[in-house]
């Protein structure tokens, strides 16, 4: 009468081990861990309002600025985040007018980026503070919630599927539905 134990195999053991793992998991909120790089350049005083406007757009916090002795350049050593990055060295350039010289970038240290990337407003309070959720697909709220974006950012780059937007397949074979006569 022991049928039921005979007809259980090796992977459904596994797939059910997986699930309640995967459950167990996402019962905390998750939160991404992102690489932090150092950066140092040298800018004039007619730069430095430019380099703060992007290091500030950028999520980038200067630790430290400091006269050069004999010149008229200030040193500047900044955090910035990996992902924030990219094209980082062009935008100076073009917002300053190249009174910023390219900046050095050197791995700094790993932080935890406090956003839950999967959150959504459920009490009144966070309602009217937050507004409703917005319709991307995966009910999450998506604004200025920098994890959600890398999440995002890392799925389009690997060619999954991205809940906000929608992916045309095989655009060539679609056609309208009304025919002309």
């Amino acid at each position: 009468e022991n049928k039921v134990a005979n007809q259980l195999s090796g992977g459904m053991v596994v797939a059910a081990l997986r699930s309640g793992v995967r459950c167990a998991l996402l019962t905390r909120p998750a939160r991404l861990v992102e690489g932090h790089l150092r950066l140092t350049l040298h800018s004039s005083l007619a730069g430095l309002g430019s380099l703060h406007a992007v290091l500030s757009k950028r999520r980038g916090k200067v630790v430290n600025d400091a006269m050069v002795d004999g010149t008229d350049l200030i040193q500047v050593t900044a955090t910035i985040p990996q992902a924030e990055s990219f094209g980082l060295a062009p935008e100076l350039m073009k917002k300053s007018s190249g009174e910023v010289t390219a900046p050095e970038l050197v791995f700094s240290h790993w932080e935890v980026l406090d956003e839950d990337p999967f959150w959504i407003p459920t009490t009144e309070e966070e309602r009217e503070d937050y507004g409703q959720n917005l319709q991307t697909g995966d009910l999450s709220t998506g604004l200025d919630n920098n994890a959600l974006k890398y999440i995002r950012m890392v799925r389009s780059r690997k060619g999954l599927l991205v809940d906000s937007s929608k992916i045309v397949v095989a655009a060539e074979k679609q056609r309208t539905l009304s025919r002309k006569k």
